[in-house]
């Protein structure tokens, strides 16, 4: 995957997620995520790709009312 923004279409990228999140995906499995409902911006850096929706997952749970 290259390094770049991706959007949350129809949610693919992030299923747990809102469709207007954002994350950028950088080299050696870098991610900046975005939830702007929320106001939560996360980095992770090192993160296999497997564990990456996972991640926004967890991370989403947690912030949930």
């Amino acid at each position: 995957m290259a390094m770049n923004w991706f959007l949350n279409t129809d949610r693919k990228l992030f299923p747990a997620a809102r469709e207007d999140s954002v994350a950028f995906i950088g080299n050696g499995d870098n991610i900046v995520f975005i939830d702007y409902q929320h106001d939560v911006v996360a980095v992770v850096r090192w993160i296999g790709d497997s564990k990456k929706a996972d991640f926004v997952a967890l991370l989403e749970a947690a912030i949930q009312p």
